[in-house]
This record gives structure tokens, sequence and C-alpha cells, in this order.
């Protein structure tokens, strides 16, 4: 099947010295100058909505934002006991703890680490688009990222993921110098951040994995033909590979807790993946409502260019052919490679395929997308789709990031006006507790969560199914009841439909409706919020 892309010659590198020069001509479309600054002023708008973006968001931390911040503001030693419970690796929760002693524990502060990480991470995508295709795809690259509905998300989320992001565009970096000229820095860079994806998230292993094998790959071929690819020197895959079992063997004095970990926490609130999610990736990283869904369509197209799309007659023009395009084999390899692994290892373990953890391929997947917009030699076409896709991320990210994260903010506003000292309140499931416990500003209140009877801070993870299922809900309200002054006010947040517990949150209002009967609804869980929750009020 051929449609076809004819190449312009490109000019050499040297020839743009200066920025203006370079952006002109390789960043932006067309031959005239006048074109070249439209371009630049319209890319630069896009990288400046998409960075504005990355630092708003809905008032209140929802759970897993919450529990990060509970678990940072630990000790540093008491971090590896904390974790133990919570099934996650360290790196994040250090750079947070500190992160959180020079800028605070507000909203927007804890906040802001992923904004700058994610703000960050896009010279590097520039760089590595650069290097992967020239500068056009280095400028496709940045504005892909700048835009991305997932990029925009998560850069609000105190959570590790744009942290994964960082380290993976700044892995393949580093392992692309390594190759060039292992060098002692290059191999030392490289090791680190081997090191530092492994100790922030359990689903870098998996683009570890991979990673590692392309360079086995490499020393294998080198050792057995003595051919060394362009794009490395002699011995560099060898030393390449050293130097990543040197960032593997520092994650080792954590792998008795990851092993613990994996046998006792899980993802006991999702269910195992299936090859369906390898598809779904591309809705993911697209988001939500009628531009995210036009993005996805797109961003299949454009991953189908980059792997099948070779040069055709005319400008405007391409040539699909049934075999993988060298250019995109690597990105190809390092990003389905990592989701099939994660994907396989889910079915074999029960561990969740989820969108927040594919950011150990994001700024992959955002070159591989840029080699599809460059497949076409007219500027005027790149430019054209780049636009679409810029302006549907833009759009989808603003439909997103608009909805409410948690219903906490309200539960706790009421706690606020009406607890008392001396009052009672429950949390079903305990998931719910570290969201309104951190707004809870009444002293003197009990705090106590089902199914383990602890405090609403963190949520224990250990054999977590077994704690709900093996929890009698009659037996803990009695319980509830015997540390109740019959004076003092029981409140109760509570949902169903949280993944092994059933109806029990359900049955524990109406065993608390028994036991002190005339209790009414402040507040009804509300769907339109992403974490959302019944307030319940039992007087004496």
């Amino acid at each position: 099947m051929a449609t076809a892309v004819s190449t312009r010659p490109h000019l050499p590198l040297g020839q743009y010295r200066r920025a203006g020069s370079y952006l002109r001509h390789r960043l932006v479309p067309g031959d005239r100058p006048a074109w070249g600054r439209v371009g630049l002023a319209l890319g630069a708008v896009v990288v400046a909505a998409g960075s504005v973006g990355r630092f708003l968001a809905p008032r209140g931390l929802w759970l897993d934002e919450a529990l990060s911040v509970n678990i940072s503001k630990l000790g540093l030693w008491h971090l590896p006991s904390a974790l133990m419970q919570d099934g996650s690796p360290p790196l994040y929760y250090v750079v947070l703890h500190y992160w959180m002693m020079a800028f605070g524990q507000g909203d927007f502060a804890v906040r802001a680490l992923s904004g700058t990480v994610s703000l960050g991470t896009l010279p590097l995508v520039w760089l590595a688009g650069r290097r992967l295709g020239g500068p056009r795809v280095a400028g496709a690259a940045l504005l892909l990222a700048a835009s991305s509905p997932w990029a925009i998300y998560y850069a609000t989320d105190t959570r590790p993921y744009s942290l994964m992001a960082l380290e993976a565009v700044a892995w393949y970096l580093a392992a692309a110098r390594a190759l060039e000229q292992p060098s002692r820095g290059r191999l030392a860079a490289l090791a680190a951040l081997t090191a530092a994806l492994m100790y922030t998230h359990y689903w870098d292993l998996y683009l570890v994995a991979v990673g590692g094998a392309w360079l086995l790959w490499l020393w294998a071929g080198e050792a057995w033909s003595g051919r060394t690819p362009a794009y490395a020197v002699p011995g560099a895959a060898r030393r390449a590979c050293w130097a990543m079992g040197a960032g593997i063997a520092a994650w080792l004095p954590w792998s008795p807790v990851f092993v613990f970990q994996v046998l006792h926490t899980g993802t006991p609130w999702s269910s195992p993946p299936g090859p369906e999610n390898l598809l779904g990736v591309f809705s993911l990283f697209s988001g939500p409502g009628a531009w995210g869904s036009l993005l996805t369509y797109l961003l299949f197209s454009l991953v189908g260019l980059a792997l099948f799309a070779g040069a055709g007659p005319r400008a405007s023009a391409v040539v699909v052919e049934l075999r993988l395009q060298p250019r995109s084999r690597l990105m190809a390899w390092l990003v389905a490679g990592t989701l099939v692994l994660a994907v396989v290892a889910g079915m074999l373990t029960g561990a969740a395929f989820d969108s927040r953890y594919i950011a150990a391929v994001f700024p992959l997947f955002v070159m591989l997308c840029a080699l599809g917009l460059t497949s076409f030699a007219s500027r005027r076409v790149t430019a054209g789709l780049l636009a679409v896709a810029c302006l549907a991320g833009l759009l989808s990210a603003q439909l997103q990031s608009s909805q409410p994260r948690t219903q906490a903010v309200q539960v706790a506003e009421v706690l606020n006006l009406e607890a008392q000292p001396g009052d009672v309140v429950v949390y079903c499931p305990d998931q719910l507790g570290p969201a309104v416990s951190r707004l809870l500003r009444v002293p003197g209140v009990t705090q106590l969560t089902f199914p383990r009877m602890t405090g609403p801070q963190r949520v224990d993870w250990v054999n977590y199914l077994s704690a709900v299922q093996g929890t009698d809900v009659g037996t803990f309200a009695q319980e509830i009841f015997s540390r109740l002054n019959p004076e003092n006010t029981l409140w109760l947040v509570w949902r169903d439909g949280y993944k092994g517990f059933g109806g029990r949150c359900g049955y524990l209002a109406s065993w608390f409706q028994m036991l002190r009967p005339g209790g009414e609804t402040v507040i009804n869980a509300n769907p339109r919020y992403y974490e959302y929750e019944n307030l319940e009020q039992f007087r004496s």
C-alpha cells in the first residue's frame, strides 16, 4: 500500500547557530520569516498555556495525594515501615519531605513539586526529540508534551508520576550519550538514573528491564558479529550494561521491602489487566470528552505513521510499508516492550494497569508521536496536524482539570462547623479518611476507620482484602458505640462501591441507625467529584 513522503534536503544544523534563526527554519512551518514568526508565537502560546495549566487544580487533596503528604512528613527513618504498608518505593517521598520543609504543606505547595518537575521535563523532551529525529521532531515533541492532557493533569497531582516521566526521558538521554562516548561521567549518570527509576515507582522496573534488554542485545550483537551500530562506539554497549547493573545493585538494599510489598500489599483496589489495556493507552494519554476522543484517534494515527510510514513522491504524501521503520524501532521497543511486560506481569500477579503508571513511557510515547508528525516533508501539513493535536490536548486538559477531586472539602467544612470535642468520626472505607482528616480542625474529636479501627491519616494496605472480609460489621459498630459517650455525636463518612467492600459500609450505616435511631444525612455523595462520599450524623 503506497502513499508517499518525498523528503526535502535538510539544511545543516551549523547554519542555524542563533536560536531565532534555528526556530524559524526548523520548528515552525513555512519558509518565509512571517510564517516563522507566527508559528513561533503560537508555539509559545501552547507552551505557556500548558505550563500555567500544570499549576491549576481544584481545592482539596484526594486520597493518594493526602497519603503522599502524610507519609512524607514522617521522619526519614520512619519511611521504610510506612511504605511497607503503602506499597511504594521511597525516592519521591524523600524529595517531597524536603520540598515541604522548604515550601510548606498547603495544597498548592505540595502539588507544585509535580508541576515544577513536569516543567523540567519539557526541555529534556526537546533534547531527546532532537537527538532522535532532528529539530522538527524536537519541536513537535516539545509542543505535544506541553499540551498533553495526561501530563497537565498529573503535574497537579501530589504523586510521583511527573517524576517518573522526567527520569524516563533523562534515562534515555543518558543511555544514548553513554553509547556515543562511554566516559565515566556519562556511565555514572546512567547508573544513577537507573537506580532513581527503580526507587521511584515499581512500574519503572519494566522500563529498566526493557532498556537493559536493548543494551544487552547490542552487546551480544557486537560480541558475536563484531558489528557496532552507527550510533555507538565499540565497547560502549558493554560498559553501558555494567553501568545499569551498578544502578540495579544500588537498589538491592530496598529489595526485601519490595518482596514484602509484592506478597502482602499489591493493588487491592484494582483488577488485573488484559491485552485490551494496550490499545487503551491512547485514550489514557488523551483525556476525556470529544476533544479527548479526537486526540485519541490522532495519536493512534501518528504512532502508525511513525512505525510504518516511509518517504513518498510528494511533500504532502507518505508511503505506508509493512515493515517497521528503522528510525522508530528503538522507541517502539521501549514503549511497547514496557507496556506488554506490565500487562503480562499484571495478569500473572494481579498488579494494576492504571493511567497513572504509564508515566514510565510518557515521554517516549510523545517522541514516537512526534516522529509520526514529521513523516510528511511538508511543514505545513506537519504544522496543521500539530495545531489540531495541541488544541485538542489543551481543551481536553481543561475539561479533565475542571472536575473536582474530592468531596472531602464539603465534609470537612460541615465537621469543622458542627462537630464538638468528644465526638467520634468513622470513615468507611478507611480510604476516605486521609483527605477529610487533613482538613479537620476540631480538637478532641476521635477518628476511626473501617475495617481496622485505626487512625485516618494513612491506609494500611497489608493483606487488605483479608482485613475487610474478616471484619464483622455488627461487631465493629458495637465497638464504636462502646467508645462513644452518650452525650456526643457520631459522624459517619461513607460510600459503597469500593472493591472488596461490597455493601459493608451501607450495612454499617444501618447498624448505626439501629443503635442510635434518628440519624440524618448531612451530605449526599455526588458522583460529579472524583472521590465522593456521604456524611451522616447520629445525635445523642
